[in-house]
């Protein structure tokens, strides 16, 4: 009470400081935007009879530009200014027609693809204007340029010891001060400069921004408000390719749906540039390796037709023939050091690849950069070549430098084939980790857990990896009556070999990275008071990336689960539930999956998303079907033990809106479920769906709620059961930056499990129309600190609404508001 007491004095004493005392004569503090307004003129399409006449006088005059200056240019005709003019050449009768006149429904047609335009473009631009014109002043809420926090405590703290010379003065300072944003740092007159540039880079040549500063009952306080008048949208009126050679200008018609500059759309320089890099990137691709963006010119001239632009693309005067001419591939030659200062001192010629190394033969086999290097002598020259065979260098592992130069094979005139020239440095073999990590649970677990992990690279000359881990952890139990037959622990070790290719499929030719893992791994776990099991496993698994997508095909995991010893109390669990005890025993699990993961490109308004799809025992049922054995027949076993057979599916997506640079909106939703059916009646254990806990609905603790609105009897080992075959789940989560590198959120989240067939002894746990409305709603709040390297995060979670019946009635049906509460410490975000 006293501390609570003392915060609230020294919260008044700092609101009691001014937050303009420090502020230099003459000075103004900026207290963010008032209003951004935009001024859009309906009939801006119409010139005036003044402005029809300037643009008639300037008739013959034409403009030609490249692109750097293109905006520029466009500026200095409508402005009246003369432009340089480079022999455009005179339109046909029938041209002009075509170009000024459209009668009919094709009028119709223009008009509305131009009204399209403006709108798209209109959006997109006011986006654009108001991140230029956006400015935080102290005390931004969340980021706002226009909402400030009232008590503005950084900016009290640094009124208040901005003088001090004090330790606790200086150290307030650096800790909570935030020196004052003045209207002269904001310079609003520069940024209305930056916004009208803006407008013009995307059409708008008539536009202005004008701003006007607003005083605040405290003189020294400023708004500043931003009248933004855009004009009439500019247009592409009509758009040709021109001067090109012939084969150049075919690739350049059989990719017209690809161009960026479209006739009807808005003249933007972003898609100036974007053009040019598609015409590099399209010409390099089919051979023509010294073509770059800057060998394409544009002609625009807006005289033919008013508020139009026309655009001509041609190549730039100073383009050269060798830019002009399609390549094709000749010799490789590799230069391969070692991770020592030893000298190059051998020399290995194989078809068309020549290898300069040291030592009696080459770090990595021949073969190796056979299929790394996906450039083919006598083929034409690829960019998507280059970056793939530069990108599976890179992934291989065991090179610590890889650089790649292309040069022409003799310096002969009209030499058209390019040697690939591939230098690289071997890095170190060896390599070890160890990680040290403490885990809390929402159980009353808690324990530290330690790894350790040796990998050789290049194990075989051939970019292999053979690692081997070792891991182990113990867990207390904190709660109440702890004791040590309560204590946990888990021990483990992995041996992996990792191929940097499709194993069985590497004679094909493979455009993008890829790997193949083989692992077996055992796995003892003691659940003290429960049980003692031991999991062994040997799996092969596919691992390959192409563009946003990246794949995971496990082609066998074959999986031995035996209990070695039970306590009674574990067995009158699953003697009163049958269900838990088939997903719990002794069974061997014979399964392969596959992954499908997108992340999008655009880093603004991020989406992840991700499918699963997972069978186990359908060959292994298979193989006893043909042998005699019924397909349902529950009784089957291989060495001992039932085989599980099941088929689970799961789809997960994250998508997250950024809002302001410290402020973003995330969500996530996840559906899934496992389908039981020949030689099982239930899935394993690990195969179930859980609700609750740090990632899931933080109102709630880990398997605390479902399935359905089933609630355990014994709350004790109620997490032990409350597992199902089916799941839903949504969570919203507002992100904010507070200060430095923390943050806080404000969470919302909702989900459940359920069974997919009746249980008796687990009653409403069925998924039915009438129980899918059992869903657990929690919200709460929490704080996350960025490490940089990692993320620590604790949540408070709040239940707002129980699945299961209890003896509240009403939405808030939580018993008690302790009941609804739980605190989570995790590592990262929860999505």
């Amino acid at each position: 009470m006293k501390h609570a007491l003392y915060i609230i004095i020294g919260t008044l004493l700092l609101a009691a400081c001014s937050t303009t005392a420090c502020l230099e004569e003459g000075e103004q503090l900026y207290a963010g935007i008032d209003e951004i307004t935009y001024n859009i003129d309906p009939q801006a399409r119409k010139l005036s009879k003044k402005q029809r006449r300037r643009l008639a006088k300037q008739q013959e005059k034409g403009v030609i530009t490249a692109v750097n200056d293109a905006v520029k240019q466009v500026e200095a005709l409508i402005s009246g200014e003369s432009v340089p003019h480079d022999g455009l050449a005179q339109m046909t009768e029938e041209e002009r027609k075509h170009l000024v006149g459209f009668t009919g429904r094709g009028a119709e047609r223009a008009e509305a693809r131009a009204q399209q335009a403006k709108e798209e473009q209109l959006q997109t631009i006011q986006t654009e204007v108001d991140a230029v014109l956006a400015c935080e002043p102290n005390g931004a809420l969340f980021g706002s340029s226009s909402v400030v926090n009232p008590l503005n405590i950084g900016l009290r703290v640094y009124n208040r010891f901005y003088k001090s010379e004090s330790r606790f003065g200086q150290w307030m300072l650096k800790t909570f001060g935030k020196s004052p944003v003045l209207i002269s740092t904001v310079a609003p007159q520069t940024r209305a400069k930056v916004a009208t540039n803006q407008l013009h880079n995307f059409g708008y040549f008539r536009a202005s921004t004008s701003y006007e500063l607003i005083p605040k009952k405290n003189p020294k306080k400023t708004r500043v408000a931003y009248h933004i008048q855009t004009g009439p949208l500019y247009l592409i009126d009509s758009l040709r390719y021109e001067k090109f050679t012939p084969r150049i200008d075919s690739l350049l018609r059989s990719t017209r749906r690809q161009r960026f500059l479209k006739k009807g759309t808005a003249f933007c320089a972003a898609n100036l540039v974007d053009e040019r890099n598609r015409i590099e990137n399209l010409l390099r691709e089919n051979g023509y390796f010294n073509f770059s963006a800057t060998n394409v010119r544009f002609e625009a001239d807006t005289l033919r037709r008013p508020l139009f632009v026309s655009l001509r693309v041609k190549p730039d005067t100073a383009t050269t023939a060798d830019a002009l001419r399609p390549w094709v591939m000749g010799h490789t030659y590799v230069t391969l050091y070692d991770n020592t200062s030893a000298t190059i001192d051998t020399l290995l010629e194989r078809r068309s690849f020549h290898y300069a190394f040291h030592g009696p033969r080459p770090p990595l086999r021949p073969s190796m950069w056979l299929r790394a290097n996906l450039h083919r002598r006598g083929q034409p020259y690829r960019l998507s070549d280059q970056n793939a065979t530069l990108e599976k260098l890179t992934a291989m592992g065991v090179l610590s430098q890889v650089n790649i130069d292309y040069l022409p094979a003799s310096l002969e005139e009209g030499c058209d084939t390019l040697d690939t020239y591939i230098t690289a440095t071997m890095d170190r073999l060896y390599e070890s980790a160890f990680e040290m990590n403490a885990t809390l649970k929402s159980n009353h677990q808690f324990g530290p857990g330690v790894s350790y992990e040796l990998s050789k690279k290049n194990a075989f000359r051939g970019g292999e990896k053979v690692s081997w881990k070792i891991f182990g952890s113990y867990e207390w139990f904190l709660g109440k009556g702890s004791n040590s037959s309560l204590n946990s622990f888990e021990l483990g070790s992995e041996l992996a070999l990792t191929f940097p290719r499709l194993l069985l499929l590497s004679r094909y030719r493979q455009h993008f990275a890829a790997s193949t893992k083989l692992a077996l791994d055992v796995d003892w776990k003691n659940r003290s008071g429960f049980f003692n099991l031991i999991q062994a496993g040997l799996g092969g698994t596919y691992n390959w990336t192409r563009g946003p997508f990246s794949h995971e095909l496990t082609a066998f995991n074959l999986e031995f689960d035996r209990l070695l010893s039970t306590t009674a109390t574990f067995d009158s669990i699953t003697t009163a539930n049958p269900a838990l005890y088939v997903s719990m025993r002794n069974q061997f699990v014979p399964s392969a999956a596959y992954g499908l993961t997108y992340m999008s490109p655009h880093t603004r308004h991020p989406l992840w998303a991700q499918a699963y799809i997972e069978e186990a025992g359908n060959l292994t049922g298979g193989i006893f079907a043909l042998c005699g054995k019924k397909w349902n027949q529950t009784d089957k076993t291989v060495m001992g033990s039932p085989f599980a057979q099941f088929v689970k599916l799961t789809a997960e997506v994250h998508k997250t809106w950024t809002l302001t640079p410290s402020l973003s909106l995330a969500s996530r939703f996840f559906g899934g479920a496992v389908f039981t059916y020949g030689n099982s009646t239930a899935a394993p254990y690990t195969a179930l769906f859980y609700a609750g806990g740090a990632n899931s609905v933080r109102g709630f603790a880990a398997r605390s709620i479902g399935p359905g609105g089933y609630r355990s009897p014994v709350r004790r080992y109620a997490y032990i059961d409350q597992t199902g075959d089916f799941k839903l789940e949504a969570n919203l989560e507002l992100r904010a930056n507070l200060i430095g590198n923390l943050g806080a959120a404000v969470f919302l989240d909702a989900g459940n499990v359920w069974l997919l067939h009746d249980d008796p002894l687990r009653p409403q746990s069925q998924l039915t129309a009438q129980n899918l409305k059992r869903i657990a709603l929690g919200t709460g709040v929490g704080l996350r600190y960025d490490l940089t390297f990692l993320v620590l995060r604790v949540d408070f979670g709040i239940g707002l609404h129980a699945p299961y019946d209890t003896t509240r009635r009403g939405f808030y049906n939580i018993e008690r508001f302790r009941d609804g509460c739980a605190l989570h410490f995790a590592i990262g975000y929860p999505f």
